[in-house]
């Protein structure tokens, strides 16, 4: 083998490796650690953006007056002996035991079932038939033949077959002796609320401490509504017998548990409120002819302390703080957001069936400040679309006004999730729509206090001068003060007068337009809000 053949077999020394192939080699960790950074420095971005801006509109707007604290909104606690809410009938719903609610006296849920069965199983055989009625809030004058028959086949009725009792066999008398015969059971615990009655507060132990706003319990209200179902019926039943004086302190007490959830920060507790006020109005309007004038002018000044637009103006704007910001604080806080928003997506959606994963992934992954967006996005709807909707100072609701809201509300919920997410609306999508028709609620609520109170002027002057006025005008100074206006167009309620004594006094409704005085009606009876007018009649 030759010097040159041993030369190619040996190895030849490699050079060293430049600089640059080993900056080369570590590029991609480079690249990955330049990645991290700039996620960090987006979600460092988004957080500061979103904080800041959120916080910047809580200023602004607290300088105009806004309140953004839970605590401004909650009613503050009262002594027991003080307290209407603490009586026996109604204090045992709220006992909290680590972390969760109980009744406080366990016989209690038993011993009410044992008290409303009878009066349940009439109810049902007792559902007034459809009827023609010129009054917009009250279906028909009370058949207590009906219900003392009702009474009677009740207990030994199948309830479900949709039979209605006969009732012919009952004079009014006797029936109207029936009823509250069959009412006794009722007398304890209602005497127990009257004399409760007469202390100076009502404040309920709901648990407004939740971290979830949306677990807070409400059990009072459906409580509280089925005791004035049970005193409507048995007012009826005393003018019947002209017991007045029993009839009207029924009727007080009705408005008294009306008003016990006033200062609740709670939308639905204003909107029971309003079906509890409606109960209310049968009894006043079936003892026209026979109230006294003491008796009227009573009950008038108890209306007039209603102000629903005022009491809902304020639950709008509690509803934004404690049940819009605060379950959003509660889903940025959550260290399970993928099941919550699995959730909310889900009621979204509307179906359990949808692809709703994407949304909760997205969610977790979100910053947490793209969160305080929607709080703010939220807030600036209020602002917008809802709390603008009731007039307080000039006490009118402008139908024209909620349509435009509804729509502009809509618009937001046609969206998908994720879409709605990455603009940071989602939960004003999902959580305004539940609320965006309560101001026709309130109009309506508000013409029935203010029509009945107009309507106890009216028979005090009836009483007085033997006849009804030719114009409201003549009402006042002596049997009202000041005149109610229409709340949807802020012009004087309409009146008008039949020589057979009857009467008609209307609003324009929520078409805004006068329909003679013509009420609509749905199948059921009840009335048909967004058409016709809105109207009081005393002939019904």
């Amino acid at each position: 083998m030759s010097p040159d053949d041993n030369r190619r077999t040996e190895p030849r020394p490699q050079p060293a490796e430049p600089f640059s192939e080993w900056l080369h080699s570590w590029r991609y960790l480079f690249c990955f650690l330049g990645l991290v950074g700039l996620v960090l420095l987006f979600y460092a971005e988004e957080n500061w953006r979103g904080y800041r801006a959120w916080e910047s509109y809580k200023q602004q707007m607290t300088a105009r007056g806004a309140q953004f604290e839970p605590a401004a909104f909650i009613p503050p606690r009262v002594s027991d002996d003080e307290n209407f809410a603490m009586t026996p009938a109604l204090a045992p719903m709220f006992e909290f035991v680590a972390g969760t609610q109980h009744w406080r006296d366990t016989n209690a849920p038993r011993r009410f079932q044992d008290l409303t069965a009878k009066y349940d199983a009439a109810a049902r055989l007792a559902n007034p038939r459809s009827v023609g009625s010129v009054n917009s809030w009250i279906r028909a004058r009370t058949d207590l033949g009906l219900w003392a028959a009702a009474f009677l086949q009740g207990t030994n009725s199948h309830p479900h077959t949709g039979e209605s009792p006969l009732s012919t066999h009952f004079t009014s008398r006797d029936a109207a002796t029936a009823v509250l015969q069959d009412l006794l059971d009722f007398n304890p615990v209602l005497d127990e609320l009257r004399t409760a009655s007469q202390r100076p507060h009502a404040r309920f132990n709901l648990r407004y401490e939740e971290s979830n706003p949306a677990a807070i319990l409400l059990p009072h209200l459906s409580r509280i509504k089925y005791f004035c179902q049970v005193l409507q019926l048995r007012a009826s039943a005393e003018l019947a017998l002209d017991r007045m004086d029993d009839a009207r302190q029924d009727l007080e007490l009705m408005f008294r548990l009306t008003d016990a959830t006033r200062k609740e920060p709670i939308l639905i507790s204003q909107l029971v409120r309003m079906a509890e006020l409606q109960l209310a109005l049968a009894p006043l309007a079936e003892g026209m002819g026979q109230w006294s004038e003491a008796q009227l002018r009573a009950l008038q000044e108890r209306l007039q302390a209603f102000d629903f637009c005022a009491d809902l103006n304020r639950s709008l704007q509690a509803e934004r703080v404690l049940f819009g910001d605060g379950v959003i604080e509660y889903v940025r806080r959550s260290h399970n957001k993928f099941d919550l928003m699995d959730e909310f997506s889900r009621v979204s959606d509307g179906s359990s069936s949808s692809p709703i994963w994407p949304m909760a992934v997205l969610t977790t992954a979100a910053p947490s400040g793209w969160l305080y967006l929607e709080q703010l996005n939220h807030s600036v709807a209020f602002d917008q679309y809802l709390l603008p909707l009731i007039d307080v100072t000039n006490r009118k609701i402008r139908p024209t006004a909620v349509r435009d809201a509804n729509d502009a509300i809509s618009r937001l919920t046609q969206r998908s999730p994720v879409d709605s997410l990455l603009h940071h609306q989602f939960f004003s999508g999902l959580l305004l729509p539940a609320i965006s028709r309560v101001a026709e609620k309130a109009a309506f609520a508000q013409t029935a206090v203010d029509t009945a109170t107009v309507a106890c002027a009216l028979e005090r002057y009836r009483l007085a001068h033997g006849q009804l006025p030719d114009s409201l005008d003549n009402l006042t100074p002596q049997f009202i003060a000041r005149l109610p206006h229409d709340i949807i167009n802020g012009k004087p309620l309409i009146y008008r007068h039949a020589p057979d004594g009857h009467y008609l006094l209307y609003s324009v409704g929520w078409n805004e337009t006068d329909d003679g005085g013509s009420p609509k009606q749905k199948k059921t009876g009840d009335a048909e809000r967004q058409e016709g007018d809105w109207v009081w009649g005393d002939n019904f």
